[in-house]
């Protein structure tokens, strides 16, 4: 599986990037700290999945994914937030999201978010529809 990850937090995608290679064995295409760069390369990267932050400088993470979205029907985008408010995880799935986990428990739920979506199915928190 091919991902890109997006976050501003460098510290963050650094233990993300290392965690998604060593431990769960995907390939990492591209690492930005933010969507701007992103889209630059969005061409030549063609990435499986994006692992992104939805509060970033520049693009936040709603918009980008649908601007992903509208030409690259194939790339699934999993959010990657700190944010556990329910109003910010609902607009999540108008935005385009095929599944979110919370940084919390980014290291636990990450492996089994990547196998639903690459699946066809949708990842959430157990608590996003209460």
């Amino acid at each position: 599986m091919k991902l890109v990850l997006i976050d501003d937090n460098k510290e963050f995608l650094e233990n993300l990037e290392y965690f998604v290679i060593h431990r769960l064995g995907h390939t990492v295409v591209g690492k930005f700290t933010n969507g701007k760069e992103f889209l630059h390369t969005l061409s030549t990267n063609k990435p499986d999945i994006v692992l992104m932050d939805i509060s970033m400088p520049e693009i936040d993470g709603y918009t980008l994914t649908k601007m992903i979205n509208w030409k690259n029907i194939h790339i699934n985008v999993i959010a990657v937030t700190m944010f556990t408010n329910k109003a910010y995880l609902q607009s999540l799935i108008g935005a385009g999201f095929k599944g979110c986990v919370f940084k919390s428990n980014v290291f636990k739920e990450l492996p089994l978010a990547i196998e639903q979506i690459s699946k066809g199915k949708y990842y959430w928190p157990d608590d996003i529809n209460d």
